[in-house]
C-alpha cells in the first residue's frame, strides 16, 4: 500500500492576513511551549502595517510553508524603515530536519539580495538550541543580545512633576530624527529596534510616540506601540544635557501612568545586555527579564548587495 502523497507547498506574501496571523500564532505557541523560548516574529506590527494598502505590498516578507493546508514553517522578514532586515522564524517539532526551513531560508536570502540591504540580522533566542545550531551552519555571526524585560509590579509614585509627555504631531518629525542620531550613536538604531515611522503614519499601527516636555522644552522622547491586552515601548532617549536627574525615570513612569489609563497591565520592553544604565533604570521601574534574543550578522554581505 502506498503512503498517502502530501500536498505541500510555500505561500510568498508582502504582509499577512488575520487568518495566517492566527495560524502563525498557533505554530509560535506550540514551538514555544516545546523548545522553552522566545520568538520575536513582530507579528502584530505586521498585521497592523496590512491596514496601510501602501506599506508591505512591494517586497515578499512573509514565508509560509503548508503541508495538508496546516502551517508547519514560517520565516519573516522585518525592516524597520532602514536598510537593514531581520530574519525570524520557526517550524514545526515534527517537521524538523527534513530541509523545510532551509528552503524558506534560501527563498528569503534571494529577497535580500534583491534589496540590496545594507546589513541582515538572523534572531534566534539564547536558549533555542536548534536555533543557533542553524544559525552556524549558514555562517552566521553573533552580533549582540537583547533582554526582553516585562514590568511585573506597578511603579507611579516619586514622579517629577515638571515632566510632561505629549503626542508628537508631524512638526516633530525633525527632532525625532535629531533625537535618534544622538540617542544611537553608538550602536545603529534598527539594531535596537528603534526605526519610527512619521507620527502621521503612527494611528496606522496603533503606536504613539510622545515627546518628553521640561517646562515646555523637549528633552527627550519615548514610543509606545499598543496591542488588544499589552504594550511595548520602545525609542526612548533622554538628550545628553538632562541626563543623570531623574528625568529618564520620571518620563518612564509617566509613561507606564498613561498605558495604565488604558486598563493595560503587560507591558514589555528590549533593551541591549550590556546597557546597565538602561537594565538599572527599567528595574528600579519594576521590570525584570524575561528572556534573552541573539542577533548573528550574516557573513555573506557581499553576496547580498
Amino acid at each position: 500500500m502506498h503512503e498517502k502523497m502530501l500536498n505541500q507547498f510555500i505561500c510568498l506574501k508582502g504582509y499577512i492576513s488575520k487568518k495566517e496571523y492566527i495560524e502563525i500564532n498557533q505554530l509560535q505557541e506550540l514551538c514555544s511551549l516545546k523548545d522553552k523560548v522566545n520568538l520575536k516574529l513582530e507579528l502584530d506590527y505586521k498585521l497592523n502595517i496590512r491596514k496601510n494598502s501602501e506599506i508591505g505590498l512591494k517586497n515578499i516578507n512573509e514565508f509560509l510553508y503548508y503541508v495538508d493546508e496546516v502551517l508547519v514553517a514560517y520565516l519573516g522578514i522585518s525592516c524597520f524603515g532602514s536598510n537593514i532586515g531581520e530574519i525570524s522564524g520557526m517550524t514545526h517539532p515534527d517537521w524538523r530536519r527534513k530541509g523545510i526551513f532551509t528552503k524558506l531560508f534560501e527563498l528569503a536570502i534571494d529577497e535580500c539580495k534583491n534589496r540590496n540591504f545594507n546589513k541582515l540580522l538572523l534572531l534566534s533566542d539564547g536558549e533555542s538550541n536548534s536555533g543557533i545550531e542553524f544559525i552556524k551552519t549558514v555562517n552566521g555571526n553573533y552580533n549582540f543580545s537583547e533582554y526582553r524585560m516585562k514590568q511585573l509590579k506597578n511603579t507611579f509614585s516619586d514622579s517629577i512633576r515638571s515632566i510632561n509627555l505629549r503626542k508628537a504631531n508631524n512638526h516633530d518629525g525633525k527632532e525625532i530624527q535629531r533625537q535618534n542620531v544622538k540617542f544611537f550613536n553608538d550602536v545603529e538604531a534598527s539594531d535596537l529596534g528603534v526605526s519610527e515611522c512619521l507620527p502621521e503614519e503612527e494611528e496606522i499601527l496603533n503606536d504613539i510616540t510622545y515627546m518628553v516636555e521640561l517646562k515646555g522644552e523637549i528633552i527627550g522622547k519615548i514610543k509606545v506601540e499598543y496591542s488588544e491586552n499589552a504594550a511595548f515601548i520602545y525609542g526612548f532617549g533622554i538628550v545628553p544635557d538632562f541626563r543623570g536627574r531623574g528625568y529618564g525615570k520620571a518620563a518612564l513612569k509617566e509613561a507606564l501612568r498613561l498605558i495604565n489609563e488604558k486598563n493595560i497591565n503587560e507591558v514589555e520592553l528590549d533593551v541591549e545586555c550590556k546597557n546597565n544604565t538602561a537594565l538599572n533604570l527599567y528595574k528600579s521601574c519594576g521590570f525584570e527579564e524575561k528572556s534573552v534574543m541573539n542577533y548573528y550578522k550574516y557573513n555573506n554581505l557581499s553576496a547580498i548587495r
